[in-house]
């Protein structure tokens, strides 16, 4: 009876080490990274840390403005839109328009732009098609930049 436990627990242990071995290298694939041809704007770290944070702003507006959308607010369609619309680049620091190419400025410019639009758009005759069409121009516009761009 001991001789069958012995050599049950034998290959109950063999059995579980070969689908160890199993799972965890013989069927995994070395991850590679994509090729990035995108091109590199480099920055300090401080204007660095402040276009993330700033791209991050754009992506909660964008759901705020979709919120408005779902609930049929205006309102709340206005207030979003306008955190980042056009009097948000007054804040934008010198620094920032030096070091970057002009297609970024370009695209940031238009960013907030299009933002400025959806809010005056909601204010004066809201119409959620609208709005949905603005917003659909305005992430396509991001969807440019992060293919062009990535920041180092």
């Amino acid at each position: 009876m001991k001789k069958l436990l012995i050599i049950g627990n034998i290959l109950f242990l063999g059995t579980t080490l070969i689908l160890l071995y199993i799972l965890i290298f013989a069927g995994t694939v070395p991850v590679t990274k994509a090729r990035d041809n995108r091109n590199v704007v480099a920055y300090p770290d401080d204007l660095k840390a402040l276009v993330l944070s700033e791209m991050r702003d754009y992506l909660e507006v964008i759901h705020d403005i979709n919120t408005g959308l779902a609930e049929n607010d205006p309102n709340k369609i206005i207030v979003a839109a306008e955190r980042q619309g056009n009097a948000s680049l007054l804040d934008t620091p010198k620094r920032l328009l030096k070091l970057s190419p002009l297609a970024c400025k370009k695209m940031g410019f238009k960013g907030h732009h299009l933002f400025q639009a959806i809010a005056d758009s909601a204010r004066l005759h809201f119409n959620p098609a609208t709005t949905q069409r603005q917003l659909a121009d305005l992430t396509q516009n991001c969807v440019i930049c992060h293919r062009s761009y990535r920041i180092k």
